[in-house]
Protein backbone atom coordinates (compact mmCIF):
# COMPACT_ATOMS: atom_id res chain seq x y z
CA UNK A 1 0.00 0.00 0.00
CA UNK A 2 1.12 3.58 -0.91
CA UNK A 3 2.10 5.55 1.72
CA UNK A 4 -0.07 8.46 0.32
CA UNK A 5 -3.01 6.18 1.51
CA UNK A 6 -2.71 6.39 4.98
CA UNK A 7 -4.62 9.40 6.17
CA UNK A 8 -3.73 9.48 9.75
CA UNK A 9 -0.34 8.90 12.00
CA UNK A 10 -2.60 7.06 13.95
CA UNK A 11 -3.62 4.47 11.01
CA UNK A 12 0.30 4.38 10.91
CA UNK A 13 0.97 3.38 13.92
CA UNK A 14 -1.73 0.86 14.31
CA UNK A 15 -0.67 -0.68 10.74
CA UNK A 16 2.37 -0.82 11.14
CA UNK A 17 2.57 -1.60 15.29
CA UNK A 18 5.01 1.42 15.60
CA UNK A 19 5.22 3.85 19.13
CA UNK A 20 4.55 7.42 17.93
CA UNK A 21 6.21 9.55 20.13
CA UNK A 22 5.89 13.13 20.03
CA UNK A 23 9.24 15.41 21.26
CA UNK A 24 11.11 18.83 21.17
CA UNK A 25 14.29 17.29 20.20
CA UNK A 26 15.66 20.22 18.35
CA UNK A 27 18.03 22.62 20.26
CA UNK A 28 17.67 26.56 18.93
CA UNK A 29 21.04 28.01 18.21
CA UNK A 30 21.52 31.77 17.58
CA UNK A 31 23.46 32.09 14.82
CA UNK A 32 24.11 35.51 12.06
CA UNK A 33 21.65 35.64 9.57
CA UNK A 34 23.71 37.52 6.46
CA UNK A 35 22.44 40.68 5.28
CA UNK A 36 22.44 39.17 1.20
CA UNK A 37 19.76 36.67 2.19
CA UNK A 38 17.41 38.85 3.89
CA UNK A 39 17.53 41.21 0.86
CA UNK A 40 17.94 38.42 -1.71
CA UNK A 41 14.63 36.98 0.33
CA UNK A 42 12.73 40.03 0.29
CA UNK A 43 13.48 40.46 -3.24
CA UNK A 44 11.55 37.34 -4.02
CA UNK A 45 9.18 37.84 -1.78
CA UNK A 46 8.09 41.31 -3.19
CA UNK A 47 8.44 40.68 -7.19
CA UNK A 48 9.11 37.21 -7.61
CA UNK A 49 6.52 34.16 -8.03
CA UNK A 50 7.59 33.01 -4.98
CA UNK A 51 4.51 31.40 -4.22
CA UNK A 52 2.65 30.44 -7.75
CA UNK A 53 3.47 26.91 -7.51
CA UNK A 54 4.75 24.15 -5.13
CA UNK A 55 7.82 23.83 -6.77
CA UNK A 56 8.06 27.63 -6.74
CA UNK A 57 7.71 28.00 -2.86
CA UNK A 58 10.55 25.06 -2.89
CA UNK A 59 12.44 26.44 -4.70
CA UNK A 60 12.51 30.29 -3.76
CA UNK A 61 11.91 29.89 -0.16
CA UNK A 62 11.94 26.42 1.66
CA UNK A 63 15.44 25.81 0.14
CA UNK A 64 17.39 28.52 0.29
CA UNK A 65 16.26 28.82 4.09
CA UNK A 66 17.10 25.38 4.88
CA UNK A 67 20.51 25.91 2.82
CA UNK A 68 21.28 28.92 4.70
CA UNK A 69 20.27 26.89 8.41
CA UNK A 70 22.59 23.67 7.13
CA UNK A 71 25.66 25.80 6.48
CA UNK A 72 26.06 26.15 10.45
CA UNK A 73 25.57 22.31 10.40
CA UNK A 74 26.77 20.95 7.33
CA UNK A 75 29.52 19.44 9.22
CA UNK A 76 27.40 16.98 10.55
CA UNK A 77 24.79 16.78 8.39
CA UNK A 78 23.90 16.70 4.39
CA UNK A 79 22.04 18.34 2.73
CA UNK A 80 19.94 17.00 -0.54
CA UNK A 81 17.73 17.80 -2.44
CA UNK A 82 15.13 15.75 -4.40
CA UNK A 83 16.58 12.48 -3.65
CA UNK A 84 14.16 9.16 -4.65
CA UNK A 85 13.61 7.12 -1.00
Amino acid sequence: MPFSAYKTIDAVVKEFQITYTKSNFIIETEFPIPDYFREDLEIVIQDGAADCSEYAICENMIYPVLKEIWKQYRRKFILWSHKSL
